[in-house]
């Protein structure tokens, strides 16, 4: 099979000039369509500072299973894929994805002898050629390669995703590192609760006590939330006037016994004489399928706590 030294050419040219890891690999795989047919495919990459795999692009696979498929360093696979060497798979064996199929190939993703992720891609009745194989493993390495950079530039970014005055989160950050401790609790059945904690009528607050004032209180409770939780929780400014803490191993029973205990810390504090939080707790349920809908109970939560005329904690039911 003849190779297009003119479109891979230009695969080149447009990687130079796409700035997002979801670009770069979207053109990537555009490419590939072009060049042979195939099932389906998909690449999966390791979530940063954990350890597991997740779908991070495919073409014909569900939403639904390109969402809730994930991988550990624990399964037999990532295992195998550790020695960075390909898997050829004829006809189906033991790995499978969500199809079945003739032909499987399974590429390591990798940089100095560290697995980044894999590619998968399969035949549903023929099995890949010499030279087409060739071609995916020439891909497989400008993934590699892409992916590497991209490490490099989040971890650049990562120093801007956390908010110097008060050391937590912001909404971007929180909101990935919160999908990854989603998908593992989920798939071994273990609680998972969130806090979300609002700051009522924060514009008021602004324009009555000065900016220089309302930065010191949001480091005050800051401090008291980061001194009150276990390091595994993670924490989150979402919003100008919204905290949000993510409870791993947590029921919301428990959780609402943390959140009271800081809770009773920053009541405490001198400012809160002219100011008000309300707080909202929801648990990860069937109903639940998402850390975004994790967020948006809880928020609803919070919101029913600001109609309350007792009490400022309320659990979504």
């Amino acid at each position: 099979m003849e190779f297009n030294l003119l479109l891979f050419d230009d695969m080149l040219n447009g990687l130079l000039k796409k700035l997002e890891l979801e670009e770069h690999l979207s053109h990537i795989i555009r490419n590939i369509e072009d060049e042979f047919d195939f099932q389906s495919m998909g690449v999966y990459l390791k979530v940063p500072n954990s350890d597991i795999f997740r779908m991070k692009i495919s073409r014909n696979i569900s939403h639904t299973f390109a969402k809730n498929s994930i991988f550990t360093k624990g399964d037999s696979i990532i295992k195998k894929l550790m020695q960075l060497k390909l898997l050829d798979i004829r006809p189906s064996g033991r790995y499978k994805f969500e199809k079945e199929y003739s032909h499987l190939i399974i590429l390591p993703l990798n940089h100095n002898d560290e697995l980044l992720g894999f590619m998968f891609i399969d035949k549903y009745k023929e099995e890949f050629e010499c030279e087409e194989m060739t071609k995916i493993k020439l891909f497989s390495s400008i993934i590699s390669i892409i992916v590497q950079l991209y490490l490099q530039n989040n971890e650049i970014e990562q120093h801007r995703g956390i908010y110097e005055s008060e050391k937590i989160y912001s909404f971007k950050a929180f909101l990935e590192r919160s999908e990854v401790i989603f998908s593992m609790m989920k798939r071994y059945i273990r609680n998972l609760t969130i806090a979300i904690m609002k700051i009522e009528s924060f514009e008021n607050i602004l324009r009555t006590i000065g900016e220089h004032e309302t930065n010191d209180l949001l480091k005050q409770i800051s401090h008291i939330i980061r001194n009150d939780l276990r390091d595994i929780d993670i924490i989150g400014k979402i919003h100008k006037d919204t905290f949000a803490i993510l409870m791993p191993e947590t029921s919301s029973k428990n959780g609402f016994i943390t959140i009271k205990r800081v809770n009773n810390k920053i009541m405490k504090l001198p400012i809160m004489k002219v100011c008000k939080i309300n707080w909202g707790i929801a648990q990860m349920d069937d109903k639940i399928k998402n850390t975004e809908d994790l967020i948006k109970f809880a928020e609803n939560a919070a919101y029913d706590s600001n109609r309350k005329e007792k009490g400022n904690i309320t659990i979504y039911r």
